[in-house]
């Protein structure tokens, strides 16, 4: 079980992503989500603007709300006991101006469950820096897909803190079009898979195949229930006391 543990979901994909890509990313983070709350699991996101990365079908280019609306949908049916099932990330002055009416009221609607809890980050600090520091902070293991330099740095930090790090193969670009960062860290962990898990790199090259979508090779919910796993049997085998949050000041 993942009992306590909060995943970092970090990336995006290029506005000229195509269709039928981004169909399978969306497939796939949803899955995700779920079963990390199936599995007692949290997940840490930043709540941010997303209706301007939407394309004519209503799709999103950032998986933030997809991932907090998997989190509605499972509070919503769940028997056990009401727990945070997300760590949400967000400025601290006006942090709800970007945020489209719809998405700020699945925000109010899990504030409303107790299922949240909000992390306020200065404006004066508010950078990507920053956040992404918080947020790994915050995280006890990371996923990426597609995204940019931005991703790439913060699975460099996850890394470094000895937590565990998890980039799927799938070819979407970034919202930035500035880098390749889960593809890079991709490169990095094919080529020596201790920092991104350090306690069962073994166990987890040898299921590497099972994570590939890029072209079809697996079901996206097959893949996604693989990486939950990778990355449970991973956290069991670390630390079992729960990493303290750290806080920065303005």
């Amino acid at each position: 079980m993942m009992d306590g543990k909060y995943i970092l979901i970090s990336g995006s994909a290029s506005r000229c992503c195509q269709d039928g890509k981004l169909d399978v990313t969306l497939q796939f983070v949803r899955g995700f989500a779920e079963e990390v709350l199936m599995r007692g699991g949290g997940i840490v996101v930043l709540a941010g603007e997303e209706e301007s990365t939407t394309d004519e079908r209503g799709n999103p280019r950032i998986f933030d709300w997809v991932a907090l609306r998997e989190v509605e949908r499972y509070a919503e049916r769940t028997s056990h006991e009401p727990r945070r099932f997300a760590r949400v990330v967000m400025c601290d002055q006006v942090p709800e101006s970007k945020i489209d009416q719809v998405n700020l009221q699945l925000l109010r609607r899990l504030e409303q469950r107790n299922a949240v809890e909000r992390c306020h980050i200065s404006r004066q600090l508010f950078t990507g820096g920053e956040y992404r520091q918080v947020m790994t902070d915050m995280a006890d293991a990371m996923l990426a897909l597609g995204g940019c330099k931005g991703t790439y740095s913060a699975g460099v930090v996850m890394t470094d803190l000895g937590k565990p790090a998890l980039p799927v193969d799938l070819q979407l670009g970034s919202i930035r079009e500035d880098g390749d960062g889960a593809i890079s860290l991709l490169r990095e962990m094919m080529s020596d898979a201790a920092p991104f898990f350090p306690n069962t790199y073994l166990q987890a090259m040898n299921r590497i195949g099972m994570l590939a979508m890029n072209r079809g090779t697996n079901h996206p919910r097959d893949a996604a229930r693989t990486v939950a796993e990778m990355l449970e049997t991973e956290l069991a085998s670390g630390l079992t006391e729960p990493r303290p949050i750290k806080t920065r000041a303005a």
